[in-house]
């Protein structure tokens, strides 16, 4: 594991535990859709937890072409 990647699974997991729910297993081939059990408000909240822990918000722009899995979201972070 990486430290990127252990931050960005920590701050899912969290917002999983906000909505008193357990995460499911997570990994760098999970989809970031409808099939992980978060709705669009989770999302929302998943960016903001991820700008507070990494101090940079590379969606301020838009939601980058090909952001499909957690794999995506991890690189993301690691390019900011």
């Amino acid at each position: 594991m990486n430290d990127t990647f252990d931050k960005v699974i920590l701050c899912i997991r969290e917002v999983f535990e906000s909505k008193r729910q357990k995460a499911p297993a997570i990994d760098e081939g999970t989809r970031l859709d409808a099939s992980l059990g978060l709705e669009s408000l989770d999302y929302a909240e998943l960016v903001v937890r991820l700008e507070q822990v990494f101090g940079t918000d590379p969606f301020a722009a838009g939601v980058p072409p090909g952001l499909q899995t957690v794999g995506d979201l991890v690189a993301l972070y690691r390019a900011a």
